[in-house]
């Protein structure tokens, strides 16, 4: 199948706090998008890729992603919305015809490996739609009517994480019926079960997939690349 990768990178990183876009800070050398597309290059079914750039700062995420050498794939940027659910619906606007199979991964994963990536996208073509995730280490309680909490059984959750893959035409009409009725989700995988009638292949994360949100999250990423 041809696959296309959709890289929404267009957070404010208000966050952070380093009173720039997320995509474009440094980590360890590289700006963070350049960085996360580059564990992808290897992956030689992906004929296409859009970055999804905060509005403003598409010349600053271009100048990013100078010095990317990837054969065989068109890499282009264009501006997102203001949520991610908006920017991967402009993302997923700017795929040509021929993509069989669309990859979403957000910008701020710098450490995702080839072999989470490969066996997303090999369970997304059996099933149609794949997550990568990872089950909690600490244990986990929910808040409950009244006040108070009650403990889950960790063993029986998943951290859902991305990269994310699907048919393109399935994830295309759950962000339409999604947008026409006014609905919001935190990810891809809850818009194709809501709207597509997917079931979502989970895959378990080979190795740390952190997300960088927070200061702390920067720190200890750009600590292990350096080491």
């Amino acid at each position: 199948m041809s696959t296309a990768l959709v890289i929404p990178a267009a957070g404010t990183g208000r966050r952070l706090g380093l009173g720039k876009p997320k995509a474009i800070i440094d980590v360890a050398g590289i700006p963070m998008v350049r960085r996360t597309l580059s564990r992808f290059e290897r992956v030689n079914e992906i004929v296409c890729t859009v970055v999804v750039a905060p509005p403003g700062f598409l010349p600053d995420v271009r100048n990013a992603l100078l010095g990317l050498r990837w054969e065989g794939c068109e890499v282009s940027v264009v501006a997102g919305g203001s949520t991610r659910q908006d920017s991967v619906r402009c993302g997923l606007a700017a795929l040509g015809p021929k993509v069989d199979l669309v990859c979403v991964h957000d910008a701020a994963r710098p450490l995702v490996t080839h072999t989470t990536i490969s066996a997303v996208l090999d369970a997304a073509r059996q099933s149609g739609a794949a997550v990568a995730a990872s089950r909690p280490n600490d244990s986990v309680r929910e808040d409950v009517e009244g006040g108070g909490t009650r403990p889950l059984d960790r063993s029986r959750l998943w951290l859902v994480e991305t990269p994310q893959a699907f048919k393109l035409d399935m994830l295309r009409n759950a962000h339409e019926r999604a947008r026409a009725v006014g609905y919001a989700a935190t990810d891809d995988a809850t818009l194709v079960e809501w709207f597509g009638g997917a079931t979502v292949t989970i895959v378990e994360s080979d190795g740390w997939n952190p997300k960088i949100t927070r200061p702390a999250d920067l720190r200890i990423v750009r600590q292990m690349l350096d080491g």
